[in-house]
């Protein structure tokens, strides 16, 4: 039983709370973007770390190093952030 729990630890990432890039997109890092994505469950989302959007529990939060990697979750970018091209703030 203990090699099982050992195995489960060992396999859960850690939660998004403790890694340093969730610091980033609480402080919508403008200088993150182009370089991290995140994508929400519950919204079925993906933006750029200085998306002016709520902030997401981060229970429901899975970070991406690639924007084909956030893609892949098939979620749909953004319509504030615009992930996939320049930013609405870019643009005006």
């Amino acid at each position: 039983m203990n090699s099982t729990l050992s195995a489960l630890r060992k396999s859960t990432p850690p939660p998004v709370a403790d890694d340093p890039r969730w610091a980033r997109i609480v402080a919508r890092d403008k200088t993150a973007d182009g370089h991290l994505w995140y994508s929400v469950l519950t919204t079925g989302v993906y933006c750029r770390p200085s998306c002016a959007s709520r902030t997401a529990n981060p229970k429901n939060v899975q970070l991406h190093d690639t924007l084909e990697s956030a893609k892949a979750t098939g979620f749909r970018p953004c319509k504030r952030c615009n992930p996939d091209g320049p930013s609405i703030e870019a643009e005006n």
